[in-house]
């Protein structure tokens, strides 16, 4: 339709082909078709070419760019495909998931439905919102004095982001959204200032939670139900779980204490607790297979916060 926004895809991969060509397929069969798809390629694989560079997408409607990025980083290369982008709207896509025909022409409806809207995110059909562990549970409502389900759609104290469950049927507003199924404003996108640069290893955590406080500045965040697509959590490409924990704690204090400006002290207290309230929730998972990842996670943890502790993440 004339006149409306152009939306661009923006996706950041890394060695997952087959993921790739299934979000490529869900994007060639939008009822409301993206204008491009940027696609920042921090693997460089001969296959993850071949795939973005396929000409059967040309004869869909699919106008894709591909550039690589190198080495991987999640918000280098998302920060790479939007700068080479040209599109009002922002697309954030994980490889990973796949849209459902209806996904983005939802998204877009539900922008533009507020009028003080920045970013709406999309829900996942393959999977709920987990509630709070037992842990957090007590914690949220001792501590915090929130009543049952309070916390849903908020970002809580050391950045804990809870989703909706049961998901609303309407548009909702929501304190977050995530970099894999969400619809931005790029005027808003740069007016924040994008997604940070501190962050640890490949900024595998919690970038979209930053970015969610830096858009709020500008305007308001919606869920939006009727958009929907499935993650499918590809394992390839994917730091180990002891990275993973290890960046988790870091980002959060960076964002704590970078973004919105909290003390160190503060910060620390923030972090220390998040950690010892999830290494509690972990205990009972130390046995078998899952205890081999379990330790890891708790080891990852200790490292993110010796850093911090040494100084390293003020310097």
């Amino acid at each position: 339709m004339m006149g409306e926004p152009r939306i661009s895809a923006i996706v950041a991969t890394f060695d997952r082909p087959q993921s790739l060509r299934r979000l490529l397929n869900s994007l060639a069969a939008q009822t409301r078709p993206v204008a491009e798809i940027v696609i920042a390629d921090g693997g460089c694989a001969p296959e993850t070419r071949a795939v973005a560079e396929d000409p059967a997408w040309g004869a869909r409607g699919l106008a894709i760019r591909l550039l690589a990025v190198s080495p991987p980083n999640a918000v280098r290369q998302r920060r790479a495909a939007i700068a080479a982008s040209r599109g009002d709207l922002l697309l954030l896509l994980d490889d990973d998931v796949a849209l459902e025909a209806d996904c983005v022409a939802e998204l877009a409806r539900a922008l533009a439905a507020r009028a003080d809207s920045v970013g709406v995110m999309a829900d996942l059909s393959n999977e709920g919102s987990p509630p709070p562990t037992r842990p957090w549970r007590f914690a949220l409502r001792c501590g915090l004095g929130m009543r049952e389900g309070e916390w849903q759609g908020r970002v809580i104290g050391p950045l804990l982001r809870f989703g909706f469950s049961p998901a609303p049927a309407e548009i909702t507003p929501i304190d977050w959204i995530s970099a894999c199924n969400s619809l931005i404003r790029r005027s808003a996108y740069e007016a924040a200032g994008g997604f940070s640069d501190f962050f640890l290893h490949r900024c595998t955590m919690n970038e979209d939670i930053d970015l969610s406080l830096k858009l709020r500045r500008f305007g308001a965040l919606y869920f939006a139900p009727r958009a929907r697509l499935a993650h499918f959590h590809a394992p390839a490409g994917r730091v180990t779980a002891e990275i993973a924990a290890e960046d988790d704690v870091f980002n959060r204090y960076m964002i704590l204490r970078r973004t919105l400006g909290r003390s160190r002290a503060y910060a620390l207290f923030l972090i220390v607790v998040y950690a010892v309230l999830e290494s509690l929730g972990s205990m009972r998972r130390l046995s078998g297979s899952a205890g081999v990842r379990t330790r890891e996670i708790l080891r990852g943890r200790s490292r993110g916060l010796g850093r911090i502790i040494a100084g390293r993440a003020d310097r």
